[in-house]
């Protein structure tokens, strides 16, 4: 399955993303079993990911205690 490892790595890493004030509500980006980045907003996690990672898989999660499913695109620019 995509991003397996990445949804292991938030679930055991929420918890105690959950108990720093900074955190809760903020959007990580993970990247195999790494947590790469916090960020205040959903696209400043994305463009975070695609500047540091490019295409490889990674993960952006609100961390919260209920999450609201959200659905999004790749945002690819072709070259010219």
């Amino acid at each position: 399955m995509a991003l397996e490892t990445e949804l292991e790595t938030f679930r055991r890493e929420l918890p105690a993303l959950l108990t720093d004030p900074a955190r809760r509500g903020k959007f990580v980006l993970i990247h195999g079993e790494a947590v790469v980045g916090c960020f205040a907003t959903f696209d400043d996690a994305l463009a975070a990911g695609y500047d540091r990672l490019g295409l490889s898989p990674f993960l952006v999660k609100e961390v919260t205690d209920h999450e609201e499913p959200r659905y999004f695109s790749r945002n690819l620019r072709c070259p010219t």
